[in-house]
Parts: structure tokens; sequence; C-alpha cells
């Protein structure tokens, strides 16, 4: 469920209708504080079977990287305390709760597994920085002397960077993160 605000309960009713279906619904931490919390109440109350995917990159990007509660800054700038997600999570009745750095991918892939050998509502809380304000630590590249074409970078991460160029895979410079997952899921 990718609808940013209401995935949280659309996951609940998809349980309801089709049990058998794994549900996931992915929030980013701003919309955690803003709208988020009240779902996964009430997801847990009505014993909902769910993962919640917490795509925490610790600002607002999507409306100009205002601070929230998690930030540790208020829009005064004035330094607070950070309100840890995962400890809201545990406080409203959350057992499984693991914070993951999705740039990791075999780390990442795993947490997901486990999340679903656990039942009822679980969180994974995927943390890493945000790519429109922070560099990236390095540039990947495709040699074309090793590429074997077999577009496992563009089939499996849908990544918007990787490109098809005169029939080669390349990497557009313009759209290019850092994040590293292609080199990580390239079998050369």
């Amino acid at each position: 469920c990718l609808c940013m605000g209401a995935g949280i309960n659309i996951a609940q009713g998809v349980y309801r209708i089709e049990p058998a279906t794994k549900a996931f619904a992915f929030v980013g931490d701003s919309t955690f504080f803003a709208s988020a919390i009240t779902g996964i109440i009430n997801a847990v109350y009505n014993q909902a079977e769910m993962t919640v995917c917490i795509l925490d990159n610790s600002t607002t990007a999507m409306t100009g990287h205002q601070p929230h509660p998690g930030t540790g800054r208020t829009m005064m700038g004035e330094v607070v305390a950070k309100v840890s997600i995962e400890a809201v999570l545990r406080g409203i009745g959350l057992e499984f709760v693991e914070t993951v750095d999705p740039l990791n991918l075999e780390k990442a892939v795993d947490t997901v597994k486990r999340a679903q050998e656990v039942t009822g509502v679980k969180a994974i809380i995927f943390k890493s920085p945000c790519v429109a304000i922070t560099k990236p630590k390095g540039k990947a590249f495709i040699d074309p002397e090793k590429c074997i074409g077999c577009r496992k970078c563009i089939r499996e991460i849908g990544c918007p960077g990787i490109v098809i160029n005169d029939g080669f895979v390349c990497i557009d410079d313009s759209l290019r993160t850092g994040c590293g997952l292609c080199a990580q899921i390239c079998p050369v």
C-alpha cells in the first residue's frame, strides 16, 4: 500500500478481505508523526496482520525538508529531544520493530523475511539519509567490458538512474544518488 496517508488503513482492510495476502504499508517518517500513528494503534487494537514500513530519512523531503518530531529540531531551529519512532511503536504494542539501512540490500531483505514469520502488526524502519540533501559517498559506474546485459539492475530495483542507451545499460548522471544498490545485485 503506497498511499502515504491511507496505506496503514488500506492494509488493515486487505487483511480482513484477503487474510492470506501479506499486506505491507509504507509511510515516510514525517507522515508517521502526522497521521500514521493512529492507524497503527487501530491495527494493533483490531489484531490486524500487516507489516508497516517506515521510510525514515529524517526530513520531510517531499514538502521542503521542514523538521518534524523525529528530527530533533523545531521549525524555529531550536534543538529538542527527538521522538523515537521505534519507542512509539513499542509503546503502542508492537513486538517486532527493527531498524535497518535500506541500502544494505542483504540485511534489508533478511529483515523483511523475518518480519513475515511474526504474526500481528510488525514494523521495519528503513533508515537512511535523504538523497536530496546528502552527498553520495561514491559513484557507481557500469563497466561496458564486464556488463553481460542481463538487466537485473533494472528489473529488480527499478532505479530511475539506470537506463538503456543504444541497447546498453548505463547510469544517467543527473539521477545518480550513490546508493550502491545496483552494485549489490549485479552478478558481475
